[in-house]
């Protein structure tokens, strides 16, 4: 009990001096929940570094909070006070500490990140708004069509797509083999054009329409392509441990819309994010200009 008062105490004690000081200086780099939620009775500011899907779907329920991704963490410094506690929160705390790590190169003093981000914050029933999982439901969110190729039959999504289970002619007695192009193995393949949609556990509408209307341009515009496996859609959780080399290649925090052109065994990576957050809610925008960007890739 002595210990936790000490340390609450010495919390109050930042807290006013912090009113006067535009030097503030954390007493901690990382704090548990459990420490943030005292500290929320003090002057103390959450910047979140997730994205925008991420925090529509559920956001730290605090009086005072600044939204700030990752990747425009440097061109937004000036939002951020200097003479506060600054709380870095994101889903499960790696994101923030990068933030952190940023930050404290240019100077930034009053920083801590928050140990379990999002999924510690709301496992121990800390204040949290926006639209939640069904209590119960170990369904992860799906893509917009639930007859998509990309989604398991009990609602959950792929994280890879397959062609079909044909032989391939990559070796042996080729009279065995088919003649058929869509037998040539994706994996072996040293052209072709990786079509990826990154996703977290939890999706807003834009994203859910990104997955939707992508899987609807490729089928539309590129059947053949898909069939013969000259192009691959692939949709991926980023918050899924298995898939964590893939996020990291690239760098997908998030949704993202994201394209890699092999030639020659060699990646050519394309970020198209932008573009699918301006317009995957309209369709009709949305399909024929992607299609247009496609084209324009092959060739």
């Amino acid at each position: 009990m002595n210990k936790i008062f000490f340390t609450l105490t010495v919390f109050a004690a930042f807290f006013v001096l912090s009113c006067n000081n535009s030097n503030f200086k954390s007493p901690k780099e990382a704090f548990t929940t459990t420490e943030v939620s005292e500290m929320l009775k003090g002057d103390v500011v959450f910047v979140d570094v997730r994205n925008a899907d991420e925090i529509a779907e559920q956001s730290y329920d605090v009086k005072s909070i600044i939204s700030i991704p990752l990747d425009s963490i440097e061109a937004n410094m000036n939002l951020i006070p200097k003479d506060k506690q600054v709380i870095l929160v994101c889903q499960g705390g790696k994101r923030s500490k990068e933030a952190y790590d940023i930050l404290v190169k240019k100077g930034f003093t009053n920083l801590a990140n928050m140990v379990g981000g999002m999924n510690a914050w709301s496992e121990a029933g800390l204040p949290t708004k926006g639209n939640e999982i069904a209590a119960g439901s170990e369904k992860k969110a799906c893509c917009a069509n639930p007859n998509s190729k990309d989604c398991n039959p009990d609602g959950t999504c792929k994280t890879t797509t397959k062609t079909e289970e044909k032989p391939c002619c990559s070796g042996g007695d080729k009279s065995k083999c088919s003649n058929d192009k869509s037998t040539t193995s994706i994996i072996e393949s040293k052209n072709r054009l990786e079509v990826y949609a990154f996703h977290g556990t939890r999706q807003c509408e834009t994203c859910k329409n990104m997955k939707a209307n992508t899987q609807a341009t490729l089928d539309k515009f590129f059947a053949k392509e898909l069939k013969a496996g000259q192009i691959v859609y692939q949709i991926i959780d980023v918050d899924d441990a298995k898939n964590e080399k893939l996020a990291e290649k690239f760098q997908a925090t998030g949704t993202a819309l994201m394209i890699n052109k092999v030639v020659n065994g060699k990646d050519n990576i394309i970020d198209w994010s932008d573009f699918a957050f301006d317009k995957a809610n309209d369709a009709n925008v949305y399909m024929p200009e992607l299609k247009s960007k496609i084209t324009t890739v092959l060739k």
